[in-house]
């Protein structure tokens, strides 16, 4: 936001030395690594717009921490949240914690409610080019990353006079993503997909903005199977099946669920360290699992899955986007540590550098 006070003291500095103010515009000098400040709206005793089955807050962060993944993973930036778990944040914290860092831009993700459909972005009405300058490169990537999933309404860009727009000291947008009490797009917003894509674009747009390389990085896909020599393992409390002909390749696994550690493993050699979108194949049947965990080997820590093993069989499922260290390890698990009733089962795992 162009800080017209600043503009006043370098006016009365300069006609006390006798020449012209010219206004400054655009954002602070960055440092060498550019400071990104994401803004996941909501959270703790604030759900933000519910309906549908599904809460602002929740969407809003998982949406923040693909995109701070992402981000890491891809060019050299450095990232702070307004939070990263489900707790509580004024606006004040939000926009005091932000300046006080000295960030180079802010974006603040939310979800839109309201009876519309489609995605919308704001800037505040006053700003300077900076400000413009990230509200246009962010907006029509987000909308590319979206529409690479499903159809979307393009609401257009706007401007509002909302705290965390106003109140910033750098360049800062809020982006509306889709509305959470219109059925369409509340069911694309329930697709692990969509919101990995949607992260995607608002990564794209703010690599664009600093100036980074958009480029791809080198394709790498690989699926292990269950039957893959070497790439899976499993203790003999798992059988093997062909009974689904939804099962990939000529067999899966399948045990009963337990409360104790005794997971079915997939290999996987990743080339390096990157940002991963992995998914997982499984026959479906109303007798599987409802809620079987899936455990992911980060770079940044062990994140856990649960998938309904009940439906959607046959198909490739995706768990998400993650930054994965670079080397050959056990990477996914499937696990029966679930107090969901039903065999949990593991078929296969793809897993494809984005």
């Amino acid at each position: 936001m162009f800080d017209d006070s600043a503009l006043r003291r370098r006016t009365l500095l300069a006609a006390l030395a006798g020449v012209a103010a010219v206004p400054v515009l655009g954002g602070p000098a960055r440092a060498a690594v550019p400071k990104v400040y994401i803004d996941p709206g909501h959270g703790g005793t604030d759900p933000g717009a519910v309906g549908n089955g599904l809460q602002e807050k929740a969407l809003t962060l998982d949406i923040s921490l693909q995109l701070r993944s992402i981000l890491l993973a891809n060019w050299s930036v450095d990232v702070r949240m307004s939070r990263t778990t489900d707790i509580t944040r004024s606006l004040a914290y939000r926009t005091d914690d932000a300046n006080a860092w000295g960030a180079d831009l802010f974006v603040s993700v939310h979800i839109n409610s309201g009876g519309g459909t489609g995605f919308e972005s704001y800037r505040y009405p006053t700003t300077d080019a900076a400000t413009i300058n990230l509200h246009n490169a962010l907006h029509p990537r987000v909308i590319a990353g979206m529409r690479s999933i499903g159809s979307v309404t393009d609401r257009g860009l706007k401007t509002a006079n909302f705290h965390v727009l106003r109140e910033t000291t750098m360049p800062a947008v809020l982006t509306e993503n889709l509305f959470i009490d219109t059925l369409a797009d509340a069911n694309l917003l329930k697709r692990a997909d969509f919101i990995t894509a949607t992260a995607q674009g608002h990564a794209q747009g703010i690599a664009s903005y600093l100036g980074l390389s958009t480029t791809n990085p080198p394709a790498f896909s690989v699926i292990v199977d269950n039957a893959t020599a070497g790439r899976f393992t499993a203790s003999t409390n798992w059988g093997t099946s062909s009974y689904s002909s939804q099962r990939y390749g000529a067999d899966y696994r399948f045990a009963n669920p337990t409360l104790a550690s005794d997971a079915a493993w997939f290999k996987v050699d990743i080339p390096a360290a990157g940002n991963y979108r992995i998914e997982v194949r499984h026959p479906a049947d109303p007798g599987y699992n409802g809620s079987a965990p899936h455990v992911v080997v980060t770079a940044s820590g062990n994140q856990t899955v649960n998938l309904d093993q009940r439906s959607n069989g046959g198909v490739w499922r995706s768990l998400g986007t993650f930054p994965l260290a670079a080397g050959d390890r056990n990477l996914v698990a499937v696990s029966r540590w679930t107090s969901a009733a039903g065999y949990v089962v593991a078929d296969a795992v793809r897993v494809t550098r984005v």
